[in-house]
């Protein structure tokens, strides 16, 4: 598995894996989707496009998360999988442009586990080790 809980007080961390930086931006959405929703239905409906800017790569996975806490709060739109991300790095700052599947949010198919009211930067240091890229999330619920 590319995530796993660990223990924390009051919130919820999670340490995420990838062996690139895309498998662990999608490692963390799965991470995210797992905590906070239940589900029946994994059946993609449709598929948002995003695009994020940084100076830090730390800032575009906690700009990539709270949009889907976004787009679940706010747009009743559940994200179920990633599958098209792209890093640019410019000279000011790295973009990521994000394709998100998911389907709008029901009572019957969906369960909120967990409320996360925000991504956090708390503790996250995206590290590159042997090949493999690993960061704590916490989640402020």
């Amino acid at each position: 598995m590319p995530y796993k809980l660990i223990d924390h007080t009051a919130d919820i961390a999670v340490e995420v894996t990838g062996n690139s930086i895309s498998s662990l931006f999608i490692a963390a959405s799965e991470a995210w989707r797992d905590t906070i929703l239940e589900f029946e239905n994994t059946l993609m409906e449709s598929s948002k496009k995003f695009i994020f800017n940084s100076v830090s790569m730390e800032g575009l996975l906690v700009d990539f998360l709270s949009e889907l806490n976004f787009q679940l709060y706010t747009k009743k739109w559940c994200f179920i999988s990633c599958k098209n991300l792209l890093f640019q790095k410019t000279e000011l700052n790295i973009q990521l442009d994000a394709e998100v599947f998911g389907q709008c949010f029901n009572s019957i198919n969906h369960k909120i586990k967990e409320e996360i009211k925000a991504v956090t930067f708390h503790q996250m240091k995206i590290e590159e080790i042997n090949g493999l890229f690993m960061t704590k999330i916490i989640f402020d619920v």
